[in-house]
């Protein structure tokens, strides 16, 4: 029962992924009602990645084993979503599958995540907008840059290097493929 128990255990990184995963599925339907995907698919496709294993990943090997299947079901996962998409909609799968896996390796940052799903909510601006008067910069973006560098730690001093660069940012802004 102990030898049970640890194998159980081990194997807990794989539940978590997949569980997760079926939470992106069912939030796609709020992307479009007719993205919607049944348990019996997402089952198989995780049998799938189950019986990818055999004759690849030694049983004994359960560390190796573990990785293959949280590996092998992301993927299959991805590729048979992606052929059910329009093609305006598997960026954001992809956008919302990277969001749930960094949420279980803990290397998200939920305000920055925020930040990048709503905004700037200040319109107060320090310094005026570099690009001046009815520029190509919009005093809206201009405010945003600001609060983006005062309030997430890992884009401090991002305002000075922006209008240290402002030409580079034009040219950048101005390109029809950035």
């Amino acid at each position: 029962m102990k030898q049970i128990e640890t194998i159980r255990e081990m194997f807990v990184p794989v539940a978590s992924r997949v569980s997760r995963l079926f939470f992106v599925l069912s939030d796609l339907m709020n992307v479009d009602p007719m993205y919607q995907y049944s348990l019996k698919f997402f089952c198989m496709i995780y049998e799938r990645a189950l019986d990818k294993a055999d004759g690849k990943v030694d049983k004994n090997e359960r560390s190796k084993r573990k990785e293959f299947f949280i590996k092998k079901f992301s993927k299959l996962l991805y590729k048979n979503v992606c052929r059910s998409l329009f093609e305006k909609d598997k960026l954001l799968f992809s956008f919302l599958m990277c969001m749930k896996i960094m949420e279980e390796q803990e290397i998200l940052d939920i305000v920055e995540a925020r930040f990048l799903m709503t905004g700037a909510t200040s319109i107060e601006m320090e310094r005026p907008n570099p690009s001046g008067e009815n520029g190509w910069l919009t005093n809206k973006a201009w405010a945003s840059i600001l609060e983006l560098s005062r309030n997430l730690p890992a884009f401090l001093g991002f305002d000075r290097d922006f209008e240290k660069y402002l030409n580079d940012w034009e040219r950048i802004y101005n390109s029809l493929k950035p």
